[in-house]
């Protein structure tokens, strides 16, 4: 039975450009030419769609369609084999890893980068800061109004939430729900959804990508203010590893270098899944997605590059 293969970078990066004698390239495939779609999480498809165009402006014979689905349905396009690479927000679930295991499907799986999930509120909306338990009040429906969190403020909360299908949702209720259910809340059918939904509603709260955070503006133009993300605390010590230790209970914003350093804590990894064992244009693309060029695109996006050393540098008193 064959198992899951997770490839070294230094690997990937040898075998597609170098070629070398004990992994030869398939005469029909190529790594920097053909036609290729990419089945990605929405909540980072902004990033990705940016790295395939300057991909293939490099490469003028690729040509790379990003679709941006929630994250099971690009697992399941990748596992009925309808594509040969997803990008996911999540690693897979048990269900997942059972199917892959009863079928013995091979699956190369490459971290590319660091993504935070950002909570955002309404730009009028004076709240700065927020901790996991009171996001969890919310959600379940336990705070429903906005002086539960702060009597200064007034008005009925409006929680978004995005398909049970998103990624985003199953890690924030892997994260900060704690087995409890979610509560009654508008039904956004995506990410973008859930961006323009609380821009547009003052006592609106959701969450979205870094990705969108940065990016939103500039793909849902409006008159109106951008949502704001705020500060984030863990409060819960069952989550503890998943931050740096000293800054429990602590407020951070999802700068890319509080993502990088564990301090913000809704941090998770974003995952290039492979099927191109041929050293296609999927092999190519990814590697590329790893590689400098790649990775900078990350971060200049509000994400954390994963496959490259990252300095992070404060000037002018600017928060990182």
């Amino acid at each position: 039975m064959k198992k899951i293969r997770v490839p070294e970078l230094l690997t990937l990066l040898l075998a597609v450009f170098i070629f070398s004698c004990n992994l030869k390239k398939h005469p029909d495939y190529s790594p920097t030419e053909g036609n290729l779609d990419v089945y990605c999480a929405e909540s980072v498809a902004p990033s990705v769609t940016k790295i395939a165009e300057d991909f293939m402006g490099l490469y003028q014979k690729a040509h790379i369609v990003v679709h941006a689905v929630p994250t099971r349905t690009a697992i399941v396009k990748l596992l009925n084999n309808e594509t040969t690479l997803a990008v996911c927000s999540r690693p897979f679930n048990q269900g997942e890893l059972d199917v892959i295991k009863k079928f013995n499907i091979e699956v190369d799986s490459t971290r590319v980068a660091l993504d935070g999930v950002a909570i955002i509120v309404n730009h009028s909306n004076p709240l700065a800061q927020i901790n996991t338990s009171q996001l969890r009040d919310i959600f379940t429906g336990k705070a429903t109004r906005w002086r539960n969190l702060d009597p200064n403020l007034s008005g009925r909360i409006i929680p978004a939430l995005e398909s049970p299908n998103s990624g985003t949702v199953e890690f924030f209720q892997s994260r900060v729900m704690k087995g409890e259910k979610f509560s009654e809340a508008y039904p956004c059918s995506s990410m973008s959804n859930v961006y323009s939904f609380v821009r547009d509603n003052r006592y609106a709260i959701g969450f979205i990508s870094a990705d969108w955070l940065t990016n939103g503006s500039t793909l849902l133009p409006s008159k109106k203010d951008p949502p704001k993300a705020l500060d984030v605390a863990e409060v819960d010590s069952t989550a503890m590893g998943y931050i740096d230790p000293n800054v429990f209970g602590a407020y951070h914003y999802p700068w890319p270098a509080n993502i990088g350093r564990k301090y913000y804590p809704l941090t998770r990894p974003i995952i290039f899944y492979s099927r191109d064992f041929n050293l296609g244009l999927a092999a190519g693309f990814l590697t590329y997605a790893a590689g400098n060029r790649g990775q900078k695109i990350f971060l200049d996006n509000g994400l954390v590059p994963m496959t490259v050393p990252v300095n992070y540098v404060q000037l002018n008193n600017q928060p990182l």
